[in-house]
């Protein structure tokens, strides 16, 4: 089996890493890509090929925040004491991008801060989330919304002008990690400015680095031409995928592991062509390669387990109100396949239990108990917070440490003339409860709980087939 034909996704950084290796060094050097993995990657070996050729140097790395921005700037015009030379190195995302909010960078930003959320619910925050929580913070900043005071809001008003009022808890979420770390989002590129106007070769370089800047920004055009600058875009989803084989290729070689060329495709051939995605699927299967021969049986195996839907999901949907999504995920849970009630748990799918339990229209009844179960959770949480005077707006900003600590011992422990709270499950799962229940106004739950009984009664009657009866209600969650 030939290898894939494969050309070096970063054969145009080959100009700045030559600048890196000798002295004086540019003053600037400017990197900008559509994917994260890829511009990261091409920081870190130019970053490299600094330490390799200065010894003796530093690398001083800063956030693009406007402080973060000044610092930079700062540290390039300033003699390093301890070290020959300075390689300053800025992430200008925010900077170098006008603000003109649309959906799909909304959703965009939210996948990935699902994505590079914490592994477990009392972690602190990655610094990829945080990243994504400043994003946020930029976004409400420039629409000219303050988030200090209540991000739930902030959150709803931002999502609102893009019509993702169903988005709005998540992007609550990030906008109260920026709040709490006093992150207003605003960034400002004017010293970035005068500096790539001003600067001129010598013992320091600024190494600045975006994420699809805009081409039209004053500061990008500025600093295309005060520098060495190398752009890793491609233009079409037959490039990203040419690139990603590239890359699959030389993870396979750094790992001395064998793939089969259809590999490739399998895992590129799915819409998603991420390069993060990418290489972590390809690092599992030859995690799982006990020959370390990686083949297309195996990979076929992996996507077909991506596409699998399980109630659970259905269930978050409805629960964090995205009621389009619901539809989606229950057509697919109802399309044949069989049915299993909860995902496993991220890099445990492959040792999850085979699935079973009824197929296709057969799998309504199990679907609806799961989500009654969920509503009636919900419910009893919020009742039992508003009973002991927990408000929705304060609720919103609990963390899971507090509210297994704290908040959930309170409303567990019985009240006189009040029933105790049934709260069986596991914390985190009434925590997800108890967050999602905020989003549901108390007379809302009890409303959507009857309907749901009512929905039951008249599928097991023969009123009505129970996946149109389903549809109609989520139909109806839309438009109330």
């Amino acid at each position: 089996m030939a290898p894939p034909q494969t050309t070096d996704p970063f054969s145009s950084l080959a100009p700045l890493l030559a600048a890196l290796r000798q002295a004086p060094l540019p003053p600037v050097l400017f990197v900008s890509g559509d994917d994260d993995w890829v511009v990261g990657e091409a920081v870190r070996r130019l970053t490299a090929a600094f330490r390799l050729a200065f010894p003796e140097g530093e690398v001083a790395v800063h956030e693009g925040t406007s402080d973060g921005v000044k610092e930079a700037v700062a540290d390039a015009v300033t003699v390093a004491l301890f070290s020959s030379n300075r390689l300053v190195v800025l992430d200008a995302t925010d900077a170098l991008r006008t603000r003109k909010l649309s959906a799909e960078e909304l959703d965009a930003l939210l996948e990935e801060a699902d994505e590079a959320g914490p592994a477990a619910p009392d972690a602190p925050a990655t610094p990829a989330l945080r990243r994504a929580a400043r994003r946020a913070a930029v976004l409400a900043a420039a629409a000219g919304i303050e988030i200090a005071a209540d991000p739930a809001e902030a959150a709803r008003r931002l999502a609102g002008r893009v019509k993702r009022a169903d988005r709005a808890p998540d992007l609550a979420r990030l906008l109260s990690l920026a709040a709490e770390a006093g992150d207003a989002g605003e960034v400002s590129a004017a010293p970035l400015l005068d500096f790539a106007a001003r600067a001129a070769a010598g013992d320091n370089a600024l190494l600045v680095h975006a994420l699809s800047p805009d081409a039209e920004h004053r500061a990008v055009a500025l600093l295309r031409r005060a520098g060495r600058e190398a752009d890793l875009s491609v233009e079409n989803d037959d490039r990203r995928r040419e690139r990603l084989t590239a890359l699959g290729v030389e993870r396979a070689i750094e790992r001395r592991a064998l793939v089969e060329p259809e590999v490739f495709a399998l895992l590129t051939d799915r819409g998603r062509l991420s390069a993060r995605e990418f290489l972590s699927e390809l690092d599992r299967l030859m995690d799982g390669a006990g020959s370390r021969r990686v083949t297309a049986e195996d990979a076929a195996r992996l996507v077909e387990n991506r596409k699998k839907e399980y109630g659970s999901d259905f269930v978050e949907a409805v629960a964090s109100r995205r009621f389009v999504e619901a539809l989606r995920v229950l057509e697919r849970l109802l399309s044949g396949g069989e049915f299993a009630a909860f995902r496993p748990a991220p890099g445990r799918e492959e040792g999850a239990a085979a699935r079973k339990g009824p197929r296709g229209d057969a799998a309504f009844f199990p679907i609806l108990g799961l989500l009654a179960a969920d509503l009636r959770r919900m419910l009893a949480i919020r009742a039992a917070a508003g009973e002991r005077g927990l408000e929705a707006g304060r609720a919103r900003r609990v963390d899971y440490r507090t509210f297994a600590d704290r908040l959930l011992p309170a409303l567990k422990a019985p009240r006189a003339g009040a029933p105790a709270l049934a709260a069986d499950s596991h914390p985190y799962v009434l925590y997800k409860a108890f967050l999602a229940a905020q989003e549901w106004p108390p007379t809302e739950l009890s409303r959507s709980l009857r309907e749901l009984a009512d929905v039951d009664r008249r599928a097991k009657s023969g009123a009505g087939a129970g996946p149109e009866l389903m549809e109609a209600w989520l139909l109806s969650r839309l438009s109330s």
